[in-house]
């Protein structure tokens, strides 16, 4: 790969990045930081993430991420007990850094985006 299109690969997962973190630490009409529970993501949103699960996650992670002998359940108590706290940015850079498994780097950025809100809409946030 050409140092350039290195460059513009890594600079667009960042933005992606970013623009997740920033939804995270934004601040409402209130000045209260947003939460998952303000609502961080759309329907359309969760459902191409849906569409990502089906093809790329629920080899390992089972029907709906309810988890698997493979791999966790990404939705649930078992899910929010270990994501309690973090943050959507941690969140989507597993997603983006080590996910599948069994081809790390194959999601691109949009993709594991919607991820993350076809997982929030999964565990009712």
């Amino acid at each position: 790969m050409r140092a350039s299109n290195r460059y513009l690969l890594t600079s667009a997962a960042m933005l992606a990045a970013a623009a997740i973190n920033s939804v995270t630490f934004a601040t409402s009409s209130q000045g209260a930081a947003s939460t998952v529970w303000d609502g961080v993501y759309t329907d359309a949103q969760a459902k191409r993430g849906e569409e990502v699960a089906k093809t790329m996650c629920v080899t390992c992670h089972g029907d709906e991420l309810a988890g698997s002998d493979l791999a966790p359940a990404l939705q649930g108590s078992d899910f929010n007990g270990v994501w309690s706290g973090r943050t959507a940015g941690e969140l989507y850079e597993k997603i983006n850094t080590t996910m599948p498994a069994d081809r790390v780097g194959s999601l691109k950025p949009p993709q594991s985006a919607d991820l993350v809100a076809y997982i929030f809409k999964l565990n009712a946030f």
